[in-house]
């Protein structure tokens, strides 16, 4: 539920981005994608683990080696630098970094979790590994896709099922909260309205 929630909110931060770059209309259009990507360096010369693709700091995540507190600020700050780059008129997709951005949730959720149940949960890398599914499968509504990329990833049948629970709760629940994915909301502005609506996006 939680994925579901950033998925959404990544995807309205991602576009309404990108609506203020554009009326923004007293600068050359070549000039924004220069002046974004500043933004971001100076972001980046702070918390350097949000530049490129940042599977560094994914691996760091699963492998427990962040702290609860750096992986909350990387979640706000990953897509903050995405929607100032995306938005901008940078070139780049929101692959990469709804599975960073779910990583480093996910991370900080089993941190929290852990902390309260050490005997009954796991490490917050399983967490991680999860939560890159689960905000995978909030973004773009498709559960099914989730479950198997991440299952190819790591060959790893234990987590077969946390993965599959929480990338269908976070489909179902990301789909009541907006009818458009992070990838159809852009055809839906150009008057292109493609019904999928399951609920879950099959």
């Amino acid at each position: 539920a939680a994925a579901a929630l950033v998925a959404t909110v990544f995807s309205r931060v991602l576009y309404r981005t990108g609506d203020i770059w554009e009326e923004i209309d007293f600068m050359p259009p070549y000039i924004k994608p220069a002046i974004g990507g500043l933004m971001v360096g100076a972001l980046g010369v702070f918390f350097p683990q949000i530049l490129g693709m940042g599977f560094d700091s994914i691996r760091a995540a699963l492998h427990n080696q962040m702290l609860p507190g750096l992986l909350i600020a990387l979640v706000a700050l990953k897509i903050m630098a995405t929607a100032l780059s995306v938005g901008s008129g940078g070139s780049g997709g929101v692959f990469a970094p709804s599975l960073y951005v779910g990583a480093m949730l996910g991370g900080a959720f089993g941190s929290l979790v852990h902390a309260l149940y050490p005997t009954a949960t796991g490490a917050s890398g399983a967490y991680a590994l999860v939560g890159m599914g689960a905000l995978f499968a909030g973004a773009t509504q498709a559960p099914v896709t989730a479950i198997v990329m991440l299952f190819e990833l790591t060959r790893d049948y234990q987590i077969i099922l946390p993965l599959m629970i929480s990338c269908v709760i976070s489909a179902i629940v990301a789909g009541c909260l907006s009818d458009e994915t992070i990838y159809t909301t852009k055809l839906a502005r150009r008057g292109i309205h493609l019904q999928t609506k399951s609920g879950t996006g099959l």
